[in-house]
């Protein structure tokens, strides 16, 4: 069973969709050769040739996009950034000018079937789906060796393995080299007539080797598997900022890798997540009254803070876009991060919901979506938690 995932520093536990900078550089446009393109597939659930299926799927969201106004170059590049049916859940494209400028596989839970075009992109659920998957590292220890996984944030990277090397084994009379390595860990009434100090050099080793792997894709979450006394031992040598290690079932494979953890890495990374958001929103909860908020509701508020780049964390209501049924209009300003109220003259008119997170991942924040309006959005369609400790 997995340990309770932490509460502590939950910006950490979260992830955040990095624009690239052909993204970023992005211009919102309405006329025609402006238009911005985001194409949401599924992977089918085919045991036959799923390829072929993914492919049909893309050639029609081709002709959608086409039918939505979209100019053809654009439409095209959804199929260069497709990709082959290789992932997991649903394969996320967007496309403008003619180029495939994003393509990301995110839980299937998230987002389903869609084609848009308009003159932003619409990355809520990648946004959103980058905050459930943050950068994370997995330690498999038991009696043989240990593994060291890094995992960058998305997982949209290959994993890349820390090595830890040969265990420090003590010099004296109590020391036994007939011992299993991972006899030299925990307690005594284990590790028999093992003096103490036995584990220590060998869990320092492999809290080094995990702190080299977690600085390496800047992930602050860490999954143990195996000889839980080794969890535990590794664990004291690890900063705040890091650990604790999440305990996950499973057992370290010869070789080396954590493939085979896939389910239970998904179900304790929901967890870790689903937790910190929790405790992001007890903080927008508790930051959001008094004369210096440090954080704000409403959406009006939380485009004001945009505009002055003071947010860190968007929290948007699942059905915001009802919003844009009644209402003022939105439009961007001249800066991607100002996001103007009922304007009528400067930028361009945009979708509530696009214009939003677009201002907030072009200031790094991280965007969070949530299923209903209580709790931390208290009936309203968005809420931010600030930069600065309060409202600018």
């Amino acid at each position: 069973m997995a340990h309770a995932p932490a509460t502590s520093h939950p910006l950490l536990r979260l992830g955040r969709l990095q624009l690239d900078s052909r993204l970023r550089a992005l211009q919102a446009g309405s006329a025609a050769p402006d238009l911005v393109v985001t194409a949401a597939v599924p992977l089918p659930d085919s045991s036959g040739n799923p390829q072929y299926g993914f492919d049909v799927a893309w050639e029609d969201a081709v002709r959608e996009a086409v039918g939505l106004g979209a100019e053809q170059s654009t439409a095209q590049a959804l199929l260069r950034g497709s990709g082959d049916a290789l992932g997991h859940g649903t394969r996320v494209v967007v496309a403008a000018h003619g180029e495939a400028l994003l393509g990301r596989w995110i839980s299937p839970a998230i987002a389903g079937n869609s084609v848009r075009v308009g003159p932003l992109p619409h990355l809520t659920d990648v946004a959103a789906a980058a905050a459930m998957r943050p950068a994370y590292v997995v330690v498999l220890a038991d009696r043989d060796g240990a593994d060291v996984i890094a995992h960058a944030a998305g997982s949209q990277l290959p994993a890349e393995r820390f090595l830890v090397g040969n265990r420090a084994r003590p010099a004296g009379r109590d020391h036994h080299d007939d011992l299993p390595p991972a006899l030299h860990h925990g307690e005594r009434h284990v590790t028999d007539r093992e003096p103490e100090s036995g584990g220590r050099p060998n869990a320092e080793s492999i809290a080094g080797r995990v702190a080299d792997a977690a600085a390496q894709v800047g992930a602050h979450v860490v999954l143990g598997v195996g000889d839980q006394h080794i969890l535990d031992a590794v664990n004291g040598h690890l900063a705040g900022s890091i650990g604790p290690i999440s305990a996950i079932d499973g057992a370290r494979e010869p070789s080396g890798l954590d493939d085979h953890l896939r389910p239970a890495i998904g179900a304790a990374l929901d967890d870790i997540a689903s937790a910190a958001v929790s405790a992001v929103g007890d903080l927008v909860a508790s930051l959001a009254d008094g004369p210096n908020p440090a954080a704000v509701r409403g959406i009006n508020a939380v485009a004001e803070q945009l505009a002055q780049q003071q947010v860190a964390v968007l929290l948007l209501a699942a059905d915001i876009s009802q919003d844009a049924v009644v209402g003022p209009s939105y439009r961007i300003g001249t800066r991607p991060t100002e996001l103007l109220v009922g304007e009528t003259d400067p930028g361009v008119e945009v979708p509530v919901e696009d214009g939003l997170v677009w201002a907030a991942l072009q200031q790094d924040a991280i965007v969070v979506q949530l299923s209903d309006r209580a709790g931390a959005l208290a009936g309203e369609s968005a809420a931010a938690l600030l930069r600065r400790g309060q409202a600018s």
